[in-house]
């Protein structure tokens, strides 16, 4: 396994995704993962907050577009109570700006249903490691949607932030920006994933954010791409 948070005991997992098939793809892609459990299933957004008062689960992988209750809306309504889990979104969507829109109503990671089994494993580990996760495809429309607004001040703030940190930090948070998991940047830097996970962890703490997304979003209005 490329990603752990290191906890002592498994990632709880709660599948939130309208498509009995895909809850049962998904299960059985994180069954090979010792260091997940997968300890819930429901069908659509108006069963998350039930769901997670049952079952305590530490990340929900949840869909956008579902019938009664989009996974929009089950996100701003989770992250108004205490103790949040952390949210991986995972939907077929990839277009307009859904994961911008995503991010911004709270969402610690954003994934399309194309991704890999690993990428979906490491994704799941990297949220509950507080790290985040986003995929190379929408780290590129993430970088879209914030080149389309007039942004100066925030691009300054962004560079004057990102200066603060060192080269090597800044490394590392070119590559997640180009949307590369942990192992793949210890490889590129020949360092090791704990090293890699060192430099993120101080990244940002300089930067301000609290995950890979919006690590990933300063680094692209500080003109690290």
């Amino acid at each position: 396994m490329s990603e752990s948070p290191g906890q002592s005991r498994p990632i709880r997992v709660m599948l939130v995704d309208d498509d009995p098939v895909v809850r049962m793809g998904v299960r059985h892609m994180l069954s090979v993962a010792p260091d997940i459990e997968v300890v819930a299933e429901v069908s659509d957004g108006d069963e998350v907050i039930g769901g997670v008062q049952a079952h305590g689960p530490d990340v929900l992988v949840l869909d956008v577009r579902m019938a009664r209750v989009g996974g929009l809306e089950a996100i701003r309504a989770l992250k108004a109570r205490p103790e949040a889990p952390k949210i991986l979104m995972f939907t077929v969507w990839d277009q307009d700006d859904v994961a911008g829109r995503a991010i911004e109503a709270g969402a610690d990671g954003f994934l399309l249903k194309t991704a890999s089994p690993e990428e979906i494993r490491s994704g799941i580990r990297n949220v509950a490691a507080g790290l985040g996760a986003v995929s190379p495809k929408t780290a590129a429309q993430l970088f879209t949607m914030v080149r389309s607004d007039s942004m100066s001040a925030q691009r300054a703030d962004a560079a004057r932030l990102v200066a603060s940190l060192t080269v090597r930090e800044r490394d590392v948070v070119a590559g997640l920006a180009r949307g590369l998991s942990n192992a793949e940047l210890a490889r590129e830097l020949f360092v090791s994933e704990t090293t890699v996970k060192t430099h993120l962890a101080s990244a940002f703490a300089k930067l301000g954010v609290d995950n890979r997304a919006r690590a990933a979003i300063l680094a692209d209005r500080a003109g690290l791409l």
